[in-house]
């Protein structure tokens, strides 16, 4: 794993996280599962807020009037490139439809948003190809090399819109990695099989959508 994500996580995080141990990056990932009439899987609609300093890192030359605010178009290319870089990592979205693994593609018009000094990706993950309407959906949002924490902000950050007739379910993780809380050395992330995948479990949520 660590081998295919490098590059993907390279582009995604940059040169952050300079601490000798996982994760370097924390998230908080929202998304909004859509589903036709007929009960088909539509598009998952997934928006990212990043920590500080990896959002500070992020936008660094962004600014191309130097007022502090960096420009919409750099941030819109910079998204698109961070979209198109984690196809190699199947966008840090794992699911399975109806107990088979889903496989996802990118979607059009990616977006990218700084505000509070937090920097925001916004962007969409259809199916590859059909795959019949939903009796169970399965997803969660994780790095199996730790490198990325992925969270789950308070509130509902996951809805489900579409169709009536299904329920939304979600289990949150065991454990959340608060912003700037290492958890695992380096050498021992990298070194040791599973090590990295068996702790990123602790801080894993699940979504579940269940039709009739």
């Amino acid at each position: 794993m660590i081998g295919r994500c490098l590059a993907a996580v390279a582009v995604l995080c940059g040169g952050a996280g300079a601490a000798l141990a996982h994760p370097h990056v924390w998230v908080q990932a929202r998304a909004e599962l859509v589903l036709d009439g007929k009960r088909n899987l539509v598009a998952i609609r997934e928006s990212w807020t990043f920590d500080p300093e990896y959002s500070a890192f992020a936008v660094l030359n962004l600014d191309s009037k130097r007022d502090g605010v960096p420009d919409q178009g750099k941030l819109d290319a910079m998204a698109a490139e961070r979209l198109e870089a984690m196809a190699e990592t199947a966008f840090f979205t794992q699911g399975k439809l109806n107990g088979r693994p889903l496989a996802l593609k990118g979607g059009p018009s990616p977006k990218a948003r700084f505000s509070g000094g937090r920097l925001t990706l916004d962007f969409t993950l259809v199916p590859q190809g059909p795959a019949g309407p939903v009796r169970t959906l399965v997803v969660s949002f994780d790095d199996p090399d730790f490198y990325v924490a992925f969270g789950l902000p308070p509130g509902d950050p996951v809805t489900l819109s579409g169709n009536t007739d299904c329920v939304l379910k979600l289990t949150r993780p065991a454990r959340q990695a608060q912003e700037g809380e290492q958890l695992i050395p380096d050498a021992e992330a990298t070194g040791t099989p599973g090590a990295a995948a068996a702790t990123a479990a602790d801080y894993t949520g699940r979504l579940l959508v269940a039709c009739p």
